[in-house]
């Protein structure tokens, strides 16, 4: 949403509309200044950058080098938060004249988080004899590779906000929010948002020095915060207070943006208007940069999102699109060959999904996604992938989770038959040896029957307040539900009941014909609406058309045209 347009919904909404005040109330924002806070963050509310530790001293060693000119290398991981904060940072040392070398590691080939090889390797011909390396989005695991990286010269500065490893961190300087110590501690930052404030730490250091300070005080970071709102919300970080602010601000000026790689991507994915939304990240573009990292080509994002000339770029995004159309081949067949190899009485009995076999392993994490909704149960998908150095076999696995289990306790209980593993409380990846996938999978299976027994999850509400859809969907309060953005985890999008609806027509839409094509009686005009997986439900539907249903709001982006529609969850 541009500023005029934000600015126009401020003077237009002054009088919240009475469902909203009251939906904001069960969520406990209650009294005007709350309410309004909750409905206009300010970047002003942002904590200040020299809260998070060791800011400071990372910041100074950047100057350093930059004053210096000598080499600085920045080290992404390879999915939307790495690649978004890896763009962000290059973007950001350009605009100093400075040409920052990076690197994004194939899955495939190098694996997750720093390669020490990749330096050995180049040492003396692409790596100077002192160079300085700032990882993004991983790094917090890597104290063998960063020694060995230390050792031919380098000094490294850590940016991640993964948990802590269970023994201890790389000795380096580390930016990471999830040090209790950290003043961030409770903000929850995705990796781009960290080396957002790596930048604004830079940016107020040079502020100070005379070769720089005419350009620091003409860069705007705001415009910058549109890769922190893609990355954050990509990664499905929780929406705290700080992350509210920062994807808010992002999605503002993500449409305005005049970083050509943006624009193409945005054209890309056919989003225009005035408007964009979490969803448009979470099911659009999201999923088309993570396409890249998927299928082992991750370095065109960057290329893309630091890309100065247009044509590249529109090239680059078409790209992106190919590879993403692959992806969902991909998804779909290893889907049903995973299905296949899953016995639902072994899952009833163990607690969990485990497969293993001629899987992609770029897509395992999609996978793995889908089994947990089918079986509601914690799911590891494995890749086999034999190593050429020791022909022994190896499993690549990308695990998902449950609420009330935390999937990277489980695999740290696990750890003496894991070769290396990380990730978060609901999504983590691991390797492990062929030689020791029978002791895992027995030890895992334990824990997880174990933490399943004594789970304690919260029932879920099915919707948060009445609101009939004809009212939910008029322009007054789709223009404060607008102002509820951006949603995701810590502020999940509201869900209405209509206790009393007409669906006048219905179809059955998609490939296999999985979803649900409504279209709702209204008083003056009848409203559209999409049920997602639902397509089971049209013959019932058609007997029975005066009905409940629960729903939210949505934006439907077709062929340039915008409109709102209903997502229909329950009818």
């Amino acid at each position: 949403m541009n500023s005029e347009r934000r600015k126009d919904l401020v003077e237009k909404t002054p009088q919240i509309p009475p469902v909203f005040i009251e939906y904001l109330k069960r969520r406990g924002i209650v009294g005007g200044e709350a309410v309004h806070k909750f409905l206009h963050p300010t970047l002003e509310n942002l904590p200040k950058p020299e809260l998070m530790q060791n800011l400071q001293v990372a910041a100074q060693l950047v100057v350093d080098y930059m004053v210096a000119g000598r080499q600085i290398i920045i080290w992404g991981d390879y999915d939307v938060d790495g690649t978004t904060g890896t763009a962000l940072l290059v973007n950001f040392f350009k605009e100093f004249g400075i040409e920052a070398r990076w690197h994004i590691p194939d899955r495939f080939d190098e694996g997750y988080g720093l390669n020490s090889e990749w330096f050995i390797n180049r040492k003396n011909t692409a790596i100077s004899e002192e160079f300085l390396l700032i990882t993004v989005d991983c790094g917090i695991s890597n104290a063998k590779e960063i020694e060995v990286i230390k050792n031919i010269g380098g000094e490294v500065i850590v940016t991640d906000h993964h948990s802590l490893p269970e023994h201890s961190i790389p000795e380096c300087i580390v930016l990471n929010p999830s040090q209790v110590s950290c003043g961030f501690h409770k903000d929850q930052l995705a990796g781009v948002g960290v080396a957002f404030y790596l930048a604004a730490g830079i940016r107020a250091n040079l502020s100070l020095n005379s070769r720089f300070s005419n350009i620091a005080g003409q860069i705007n970071l705001k415009r910058y915060l549109a890769f922190v709102a893609l990355g954050t919300v990509a990664d499905v970080v929780d929406l705290t207070a700080t992350n509210r602010i920062l994807v808010r601000a992002g999605l503002e000026v993500l449409l305005e943006s005049n970083f050509i790689g943006l624009k193409e991507l945005l054209l890309s994915c056919d989003i225009s208007g005035d408007y964009i939304a979490s969803e448009d990240i979470g099911y659009l573009i999201g999923p088309k940069i993570n396409a890249a990292g998927r299928l082992g080509n991750s370095g065109i994002v960057v290329e893309l999102l630091t890309s100065r000339d247009r044509k590249d770029a529109k090239r680059l995004s078409t790209e992106l699109t190919d590879l993403n159309t692959e992806r969902k081949r991909l998804s779909g067949d290893n889907l049903e060959s995973a299905l296949i190899l899953t016995s639902g009485a072994i899952v009833e009995r163990e607690k969990c999904v485990i497969v293993k076999g001629e899987l992609h392993q770029g897509v395992a994490g999609i996978v793995a996604s889908r089994l947990v909704e089918i079986f509601q149960a914690p799911a590891i998908v494995f890749a086999e992938k034999k190593s050429c150095s020791d022909e022994i076999t190896y499993f690549t696995g990308s695990a998902r989770s449950v609420d009330g289990i935390n999937i990277i306790d489980i695999l740290s209980q696990c750890s003496e038959w894991i070769e290396r593993f990380g990730g978060h409380e609901m999504a983590a990846g691991l390797t492990v040896s062929g030689i020791k996938m029978n002791e895992f999978r027995k030890k895992f299976v334990s824990r997880v029957m174990s933490a399943m027994n004594e789970r304690q999850v919260k029932p879920k509400k099915q919707f948060d307040i009445d609101c009939s859809v004809e009212l939910a969907m008029n322009n007054d309060h789709l223009d404060c539900f607008r102002l509820l953005e951006p949603f995701g985890p810590g502020n999940s999008q509201p869900v209405f009941k209509d206790s009393s609806v007409t669906i006048v027509n219905t179809r059955a839409v998609g490939r296999g014909s999985e979803h649900l094509q409504v279209t709702i009686r209204g008083r003056y005009s009848n409203l559209k609406g999409i049920g997602f997986g639902l397509g089971g439900r049209v013959e019932d539907i058609q007997k029975r058309p005066k009905r409940n249903m629960i729903y939210t709001p949505t934006m439907n982006r077709f062929r340039g045209n915008v409109s709102w529609q209903v997502r229909v969850i329950e009818t």
